[in-house]
């Protein structure tokens, strides 16, 4: 199934950017969130829908669920992340006929004279006129026009994407510089503008860990507590050799105490590899 610039894989869970190339294998949340907006396209799916268990998989929170839009969104990129629309206090929404129209069935009467009916070709016709014949001047000046005209579109498609505040918004976002000159993003997430100090202290040790190294395939880090607290999720985006790296990580911590993340676990994720 096409999705803007992408391929979506129901059976293997893959979207792929076919101008890229660049694949991503969907992690739960995200491939349950895409499959649900899918099955229910240009109708509003409340987050507890998006987010609901099975007998394989405990509840999504509504953060999960948020951070999964967001993660979609930034693959498909700025020119469709508008796809996945944010209907204000009720859920989202996927439109598939969003910004592409179709010209498949329609048929006006300037097509049916032979007239220019397209935008390019009507500033192509004026240009040849002004120019005195169609050479490969005008259609050099068509092109540039085209693309002047594509880039003000999409910059302002960005511009009036509506994020809910707090569900998009980071709560903290700093960076650090490693040895080797590279630097490193830490974006953290939060439902409520209070009481996130396990979120901070989380977001802090991150921080340090990624200091040790020298260099690092990773760029940046989203990080999120669930309602409960007591799920830490991380995603790492970054690339190796010119490939672009996604990974998603699960901590659960049911103790009182909540210490999530260890020296241990540092080593075992070789953050620095």
């Amino acid at each position: 199934m096409q999705l803007g610039d992408c391929r979506f894989d129901r059976h293997t869970g893959v979207l792929t950017n076919d101008l890229t190339g660049e694949e991503w294998h969907l992690p739960r949340a995200e491939l349950q969130v895409l499959l649900l907006l899918l099955a229910n396209s240009d109708k509003v799916v409340a987050k507890r829908v998006l987010g609901a268990g099975d007998d394989d998989h405990p509840p999504l929170s509504d953060s999960s669920v948020a951070r999964a839009v967001f993660m979609l969104r930034s693959f498909l990129g700025p020119l469709h992340e508008h796809m996945i629309e944010t209907v204000k206090g009720k859920g989202y929404r996927l439109r598939l006929d969003s910004g592409v129209p179709s010209s498949a069935h329609h048929i006006d009467n300037a097509s049916a004279s032979g007239e220019p009916h397209g935008l390019g070709e009507r500033i192509e016709a004026v240009l040849a006129w002004l120019f005195g014949k169609r050479n490969r001047w005008v259609k050099l000046w068509v092109g540039l026009i085209v693309l002047l005209l594509g880039a003000l579109v999409s910059l302002q498609l960005f511009s009036s994407v509506n994020f809910e505040a707090q569900h998009t918004e980071p709560y903290l976002r700093h960076g650090i510089t490693l040895e080797s000159g590279q630097k490193v993003m830490f974006i953290s997430y939060a439902k409520s503008k209070t009481n996130n100090t396990s979120l901070l202290r989380l977001s802090e040790k991150m921080s340090q860990a990624f200091e040790r190294c020298e260099s690092s395939p990773w760029k940046e880090v989203y990080m999120s507590l669930s309602h409960d607290k007591q799920v830490f999720n991380i995603t790492m985006r970054g690339e190796r050799m010119g490939q672009s790296l996604v990974r998603n990580l699960k901590l659960t911590d049911y103790r009182q105490q909540k210490v999530f993340i260890s020296e241990a676990w540092f080593k075992e994720v070789s953050l620095c590899e």
